[in-house]
C-alpha cells in the first residue's frame, strides 16, 4: 500500500504492478546503499558526477524528488542497492519496488526496499518509470519472434536504446507498448 504523506498524492499510482508474477517474481529484500542517503540519514539523489558506487554519466531519474518504482537497481556490497547508470559492465538485478525520497515516499527514513526479481514475470510500467524514446517506433518495426528487448538507461529507467549492450544486458522484453504512458513488459532478471 502507497503510504501517502501530501494529501496532493493521494491518486498517484504505484508505476510498476504485476500481471503474471504469483510464482515467477519475487520481492527480494535489500537495502539502500549508503551512497544513497546524506550525513542526517536523509535521501541523497544520485548525481551524474558521481563515481561511489558506480560512476555516472547521467543523473538518476526521479519524481518529486525522488526514485520511481520500476527503476533498474544494481547490487553494491551486501545486500545493498543502487539505481543502474546504463553502463553494460553493471548488472541489472531487478525493478525497484518502492518510491524512495521526495513527496512520495514509501519508506521514509528506513534504509529497506524491495526489488522485483523473476525471470519471466509479467509487468505492466506505468510512466514516467520508463523512457519511451524510440519505443514505439522498436515497438512497430518488431517482427515476430524478434521481442523489443530493453536496457537499463543511465538515468535508470528501462529504455529501447541499446548502444554497446548486449544480450546478456537485458533487463526485460517489451510485450506491448500500449501507449506513451503505459507499457507491459516480460521481466529477464
Amino acid at each position: 500500500m502507497l503510504r501517502v504523506r501530501n494529501i496532493s498524492n493521494q491518486y498517484q499510482k504505484r508505476t510498476i504492478r504485476p500481471l503474471y508474477a504469483q510464482t515467477q517474481a519475487t520481492p527480494y529484500a535489500c537495502v539502500l546503499d549508503a551512497s544513497l542517503r546524506n550525513t542526517d540519514g536523509s535521501f541523497r539523489a544520485p548525481l551524474a558526477a558521481d563515481t561511489v558506487p558506480l560512476a555516472r554519466s547521467a543523473a538518476a531519474s526521479l519524481l518529486q524528488g525522488g526514485l520511481i518504482p520500476g527503476t533498474v537497481m544494481a547490487k553494491a556490497a551486501g545486500e545493498g542497492m543502487v539505481v543502474h547508470n546504463g553502463v553494460a559492465a553493471v548488472r541489472a538485478f531487478g525493478l525497484l519496488a518502492n518510491f524512495v525520497g521526495g513527496t512520495i515516499d514509501d519508506i521514509a527514513d528506513e534504509n529497506n526496499i524491495g526489488v522485483w526479481r523473476g525471470h519471466d514475470s509479467v509487468w505492466e510500467i506505468l510512466a514516467p518509470a520508463f523512457d519511451d524514446t524510440g519505443l514505439a517506433a522498436a515497438y512497430a518495426a518488431a517482427t515476430a519472434g524478434n521481442p523489443v528487448r530493453l536496457y537499463a538507461g543511465t538515468n535508470g529507467l528501462l529504455t529501447a536504446t541499446a548502444g554497446a549492450k548486449t544480450e546478456a544486458d537485458v533487463v526485460a522484453h517489451l510485450v506491448e507498448r500500449t501507449s506513451a504512458s503505459k507499457i507491459v513488459i516480460d521481466l529477464k532478471v
